[in-house]
């Protein structure tokens, strides 16, 4: 009987070890933005292999365009040498997405398939002509790398402004450094004012615990 109480006590001090553990572990690595009240989070989940794990999804509460505006917040797995670099390629992984926005706004259904907008056909930023220079140089778009700062310190910032006829997709990608882990935050939109309160929400990032 002893020696099953001695067996009890001894797992309930490993449980109480372990529950222990949990709760630094998640105060030491969490990381938090400050939402307003319409914006929702959900988690991040990658529907294929890549070099990130994803962590969180902002989006405005649901509606038709929505889903066009997101912020996402994802660690690197892989070590990362040269910030700038990394940032730069990382445009072409996006290209995809930037295809799917496209194929939205020349779709039967949207509004710029009026005939109206027939006659702006021959303009340098038709969305045809975009697309192709995409597909050559996608960093055309693209301001110079910057160094900025937030809640949790200093990183890094590709910011890019696509157009698509009298629509822009913006995209702003940014590395950021902390606890020997590479945090990766992209910020898509169509909206100008949206960009703007996601970049809000990306300033507050921290990560929770005794960050140095």
């Amino acid at each position: 009987m002893e020696k099953w109480f001695n067996s009890l006590n001894k797992l309930k001090l490993i449980l109480c070890s372990f529950l222990v553990y949990l709760v630094f572990e998640n105060n030491t690595f969490s990381q938090t933005f400050n939402l307003p009240e319409h914006f929702i989070e959900s988690p991040l989940i990658y529907s294929h292999e890549t070099n990130l794990k994803g962590i969180s999804r902002i989006s405005p509460v649901k509606d038709s365009f929505s889903k066009y505006t997101v912020l996402e917040l994802s660690l690197v797995k892989t070590p990362i040498n040269y910030p700038s670099k990394w940032l730069k390629d990382k445009i072409f992984d996006e290209l995809g997405d930037i295809a799917e926005t496209e194929r939205l706004l020349r779709s039967k259904d949207s509004p710029l398939s009026d005939p109206i907008f027939d006659q702006f056909k021959h303009l340098p930023l038709y969305i045809h002509d975009t697309m192709e220079q995409l597909s050559i140089n996608p960093l055309v778009f693209c301001k110079k790398i910057d160094m900025l700062y937030n809640a949790t310190g200093k990183f890094y910032e590709l910011n890019c402004t696509i157009p698509f006829g009298f629509f822009n997709n913006y995209l702003i990608m940014r590395l950021q450094f902390k606890k020997n882990l590479w945090y990766f935050t992209k910020i898509m939109t169509l909206n100008y004012n949206r960009m703007m309160e996601l970049i809000t929400i990306a300033e507050t990032f921290k990560i929770n615990g005794n960050v140095n």
